[in-house]
């Protein structure tokens, strides 16, 4: 069995009660995770929270029930979860663009959102980790926030924007610094992310982060020529984690933010909170 089948069978159990209550615990038993680790596999492998995949399968199907079925909208609105047809016709007007009392009345295209498949060609790579505990501890950071789609972008552009402060670049290229990510609480919901660039000594113009104490995953990445910071390589490596070893690991994420760490000589390790 590919250890990638857990995650295919999420999939499997949300088409296959797309129409019925899609159950929370159900899902995290399927993954063997918690409900916040179940979300965050979710967004970070597809680039979709697991809400809005859900609501947009539904909307999908619901379309074909109106098209192919003689069944009334609003039971069709129930079938799917909606409580009242009003709240269906907004959500599927704004999927689709177009009210769904109209869709056999005129010709106009409507969306199909399929269902995700997960494969894990060019994923399954080797890893090298280990697991450690540490106290809490505080950095000073300076921060920007965006979407976590945005970040392979924005965070390279924000190092460079910053590191040409000399003061600034002094600082973290001489100590260890940081990357430090810190996710909404309404992860479920929202998939906006703070981003600090931080270090252990005083950043000009910045503010104090406490790190609480935590088990921490410590992954070893490769080093970065002349200091640059590889956006699309911590993604991809980000995804591989996530799909290929927090599922079989027997940990779950925990709700505190997750560290880049740049050390002086060059190594780099990104830490992942656990319990």
């Amino acid at each position: 069995m590919e250890n990638i089948d857990k995650l295919n069978n999420l999939i499997n159990y949300i088409e296959n009660n797309l129409d019925q209550n899609i159950s929370d615990e159900k899902m995290c038993k399927i993954l063997g995770v918690n409900s916040y680790t179940l979300y965050r596999i979710f967004l970070f492998i597809t680039g979709i929270s697991l809400t809005e995949y859900i609501r947009n399968r539904k909307l999908s199907k619901a379309a074909l029930d109106i098209i192919e079925s003689n069944k009334k909208i609003i039971d069709i609105a129930y079938n799917y979860g909606y409580n009242s047809p009003d709240g269906f016709s907004r959500a599927f007007f704004k999927f689709h663009g177009i009210k769904p009392s109209e869709i056999k009345k005129k010709s106009q295209y409507i969306k199909n959102y399929p269902p995700y498949h997960f494969s894990n060609t060019d994923k399954n790579t080797e890893l090298n980790y280990k697991i450690e505990d540490f106290n809490s501890f505080e950095l000073t950071g300076i921060f920007f926030e965006c979407e976590e789609s945005q970040l392979k972008k924005l965070a390279p552009e924000f190092w460079k924007t910053k590191k040409s402060n000399n003061t600034i670049k002094k600082i973290v290229d001489e100590n260890i610094s940081y990357g430090v990510i810190e996710f909404d609480e309404n992860f479920s919901t929202t998939n906006k992310i703070r981003y600090y660039i931080a270090s252990n000594k005083t950043l000009p113009n910045s503010c104090q982060i406490k790190i609480p104490s935590s088990k921490w995953a410590i992954f070893q990445l490769k080093r970065f020529d002349s200091g640059n910071y590889d956006g699309n390589y911590f993604d991809k490596f980000s995804h591989n984690v996530y799909s290929n070893w927090i599922p079989y690991s027997n940990y779950n994420i925990k709700s505190i933010p997750e560290l880049e760490v740049y050390y002086p000589d060059g190594q780099i390790e990104w830490w992942l909170p656990i319990e």
